[in-house]
């Protein structure tokens, strides 16, 4: 299971384009993993480099911003929060934040 305290963007760009589920207690939501980028200015080595994730779900729901159990086959469980940043009739689009 994943470090969230430490993990870093390196080890969830590898999984760009892959599916993640969002966990609930009735079932599960998929979603997939669009974008994961850098943000603000270079770190040092030591200190974790900011980043944020992009998942979007293929279809148009609102879900409250907060923190949702997620599922990867690969990276396992995962508590992440989440907020809504886009939906259109197709699509809604969430993002999680690492500082």
């Amino acid at each position: 299971m994943l470090d969230l305290a430490t993990v870093r963007l390196e080890e969830f760009a590898a999984y760009l384009g892959q599916d993640f589920e969002i966990v609930f207690s009735d079932g599960t939501l998929p979603v997939k993993l669009i974008g994961a980028k850098q943000w603000g200015p270079d770190q040092p080595p030591d200190i974790r480099q900011p980043f944020s994730l992009t998942f979007r779900v293929a279809r148009n729901l609102r879900l409250p911003q907060g923190i949702y159990k997620m599922r990867n086959a690969q990276l396992g469980e995962m508590e992440l929060f989440l907020v809504q940043v886009a939906g259109d009739a197709n699509s809604s689009t969430f993002e999680a934040v690492f500082n």
